[in-house]
C-alpha cells in the first residue's frame, strides 16, 4: 500500500508538472504571436517606405538623365531621401527568452518548433542582413558623393522641426557639375534603387513567413 501511495503521488506530481509546462508553453505561444504581429506591422511600414523611395529615385534618375537645371528643388528633394532609412525593429523578445532560458524545449509541437526556427534563423536573419547592406550603401553615397555635389546649407534647410524632409522653393544650385562625379552618383542611385527592390522582396518573404507561422500556431494550439 505504501508503495502504491508513493507511486500515485509521483504520478500526480508528474501530471501537475506536465500541466504547468503546457500552460507555460501556451503562454509563450501567445506572446510569440503578439511579437509576430508587431513584426508584420513594422515590416509593412518599412516596405511601404521603400516603395515610395523607389519612386523618388526613379524620378531622380530621370532628372540626372534628361536634365535638372529648372528642377533643382525636386533634385534636392529626391536626393535627400537617399539618407533616410525605412527602419525596422525586430520584436524577438519571446524568441530570445525561449532560446536563452532553454525553454525552446517547451514547444513540443515539432511543426511549430521548426517553423519558429526557420522564421528566426532564415527569413528574419536574411532580412536583417539585407537591411545592413542597404544602410552601408546609403552611408557610402552620403560620405563619398553627396557632400561633393549638394549645397550643405540648402541640404540642412530641408529638415523641418519634426525632422520631415521638405521640398525647397528657392531652386538651389549644385556645388559642382563635374560630369564624372555626377555619372558616378547616377550609377549609385540606380544601384541603390535596385537594392531597395531586393530588400522589399526579402521583406515580403518574411511577412509571409510570419503570417504562416501565426496561422500554424493558432491552429496547433487552438487559439483565436
Amino acid at each position: 500500500m505504501l508503495f502504491f501511495a508513493v507511486f500515485c503521488g509521483m504520478l500526480a506530481e508528474y501530471q501537475l508538472e506536465h500541466i504547468i509546462e503546457h500552460q507555460r508553453e501556451k503562454k509563450y505561444i501567445r506572446s510569440l504571436i503578439k511579437d509576430l504581429e508587431l513584426d508584420i506591422a513594422s515590416l509593412q511600414v518599412s516596405y511601404n517606405g521603400r516603395k515610395l523611395q523607389m519612386m523618388y529615385f526613379d524620378s531622380l534618375t530621370s532628372l540626372l538623365k534628361n536634365g535638372y537645371e529648372n528642377q533643382l528643388n525636386d533634385f534636392y528633394f529626391y536626393a535627400r531621401h537617399i539618407h533616410r532609412n525605412s527602419g525596422f525593429q525586430y520584436h524577438d523578445r519571446t524568441i530570445q527568452q525561449l532560446k536563452n532560458s532553454g525553454n525552446l524545449r517547451l514547444i513540443r509541437n515539432q511543426d511549430a518548433a521548426d517553423s519558429i526556427t526557420v522564421y528566426d534563423n532564415e527569413k528574419m536573419k536574411l532580412s536583417l542582413l539585407q537591411f545592413d547592406i542597404e544602410s552601408e550603401f546609403r552611408r557610402f553615397i552620403n560620405l563619398n558623393l553627396s557632400g561633393k555635389i549638394f549645397d550643405p546649407f540648402a541640404w540642412s534647410e530641408m529638415n523641418d522641426s519634426s525632422g520631415k524632409i521638405i521640398r525647397l522653393t528657392k531652386n538651389p544650385s549644385l556645388i559642382t557639375k563635374d560630369p564624372t562625379l555626377l555619372s558616378e552618383y547616377s550609377f549609385k542611385v540606380v544601384t541603390l534603387r535596385g537594392t531597395l527592390a531586393l530588400t522589399n522582396r526579402y521583406i515580403e518573404a518574411t511577412i509571409n513567413s510570419a503570417q504562416n507561422l501565426i496561422e500554424l500556431l493558432k491552429k496547433e494550439y487552438d487559439l483565436k
